[in-house]
């Protein structure tokens, strides 16, 4: 009964009182009311009637599936846009990516309006859970596209005015609350190719170089007021002082509440804006998808040397890549941690997907024959470095010789006698 009584105070906040700044954080209140949603239905079966989470029509922008999630709409556009272009992990993974769009835990405390990007990139803090790098050279495909959509999921919330303008918001939020809209993405109008944690902050500059724009067009109030002392543009405002609604005493005066006309509905004399960034978001979301799918690298697993009698190596492994149809790949020698030369290349054609369904992959056999450049190699011990390199001019990386990740290792020791 506890919780269903917080499920519905929270239905009656969000619906009745639109312009209220509550305490706490949009993202807390989200979990809140989502937690409760599921414990009102869980007690509440069939059979009394209670099917389903109560109809609100449109995609509002926030994570609860409920009542439509702005986050998910968008990237399943931005998905669909991007699947006839080439990437063709990104189609393979979209229900990881969709999913992970909708992820709010990686704004920190709860209360902050954006969140680290990079970090969530690279995966080095314990918190990233293994980001997309660390989880993709751990061969966690799944995992690492799944925090690719969270990286879209706080690039998407630059998008939008509260996020950017750094106001303390809750649930009730009106634009975030408002409209039915549909996410349209007609071209790619804006941003070079940049890293995938970088549309972030481009797409949060762009919002706040349209905030002193945006004002009621009856009383000339902006909707939204960063701090006057917040961070310059292409620093994460996010983290820097609060900013305030434009309405006196802080007042959301984005939308309004209508009674009986439209159904109640929350509507905004300036529509256009929400529509504007819905579509921002979705193009900055297509340019994160393109731009990771291009820079993750290709894997090499379960590399395996076995001497030839008489000297030399044979080498088998395993070549694994999101997107190319070949790799080349280049055999080194290495002796106390020096290069002495390269001993083998050549190239693979990658075929069937991996039993992730995402990477194209292909089994390589490659051979030493145990001199360099024909000259005879003194008896000693050595290591047989495999790197490959697709064909966006991606190669392995370090990290995957790092920490315990035995099956992606690239290097192999053998001696020679």
């Amino acid at each position: 009964m506890k919780n269903n009584k917080k499920f519905l105070i929270a239905i009656f906040v969000s619906l009745l009182l639109p312009r209220l700044v509550l305490a706490g954080s949009f993202e807390s209140d989200v979990r809140g009311v989502g937690g409760s949603l599921r414990a009102f239905k869980a007690e509440r079966p069939a059979a009394a009637g209670i099917n389903a989470a109560p109809a609100i029509p449109g995609e509002k922008w926030w994570s609860l599936d409920a009542f439509g999630s702005a986050h998910k709409a968008i990237a399943q556009a931005a998905l669909a846009y991007i699947n006839a272009r080439g990437y063709r992990d990104m189609a393979a993974a979209r229900m990881d990516v969709g999913p992970g769009s909708n992820d709010e835990s990686a704004h920190p405390g709860g209360i902050l309006n954006g969140g680290r990007t990079d970090e969530l990139w690279f995966g080095e803090k314990p918190e990233t859970g293994g980001g997309v790098l660390r989880n993709y050279a751990n061969f966690k495909f799944h995992e690492a596209y799944a925090k690719l959509g969270t990286i879209c999921h706080l690039t998407q919330d630059m998008a939008t005015p509260t996020h950017a303008a750094n106001v303390q918001h809750g649930i009730n939020d009106s634009f975030e609350g408002s409209g039915k809209d549909t996410v349209r993405i007609e071209s790619i109008r804006f941003y070079k190719d940049l890293e995938p944690y970088a549309y972030y902050q481009a797409l949060q500059d762009d919002t706040r170089r349209r905030l002193p724009g945006w004002k009621d067009p009856k009383t000339g109030e902006p909707y939204w007021v960063p701090a006057p002392d917040a961070p310059p543009l292409g620093q994460d405002a996010t983290y820097g002082p609060w900013g305030h609604y434009g309405g006196k005493n802080n007042l959301d005066i984005y939308a309004v509440r209508t009674q009986a006309e439209n159904g109640g509905a929350l509507v905004s004399a300036s529509p256009e804006i929400r529509f504007q960034r819905l579509a921002a978001a979705a193009e900055a979301t297509v340019r994160v998808l393109e731009s990771a799918s291009r820079r993750l690298p290709p894997l090499v697993r379960g590399l395996a040397v076995t001497p030839r009698e008489g000297g030399g190596a044979v080498l088998n492994f395993t070549a694994l890549d999101n997107r190319s149809g070949s790799v080349n790949y280049i055999v080194s020698l290495y002796r106390d941690g020096v290069s002495l030369g390269v001993v083998d290349n050549g190239s693979a054609a990658l075929t069937a997907p991996d039993e992730s369904g995402i990477m194209r992959k292909a089994d390589v056999y490659a051979g030493w024959r145990g001199d360099l450049d024909g000259r005879p190699l003194p008896a000693g011990d050595y290591v047989l470095d495999v790197r490959l390199v697709d064909t966006d001019g991606n190669r392995t990386p370090d990290l995957v010789n790092s920490g315990d990740n035995a099956a992606g290792r690239t290097t192999a020791p053998i001696t020679i006698k």
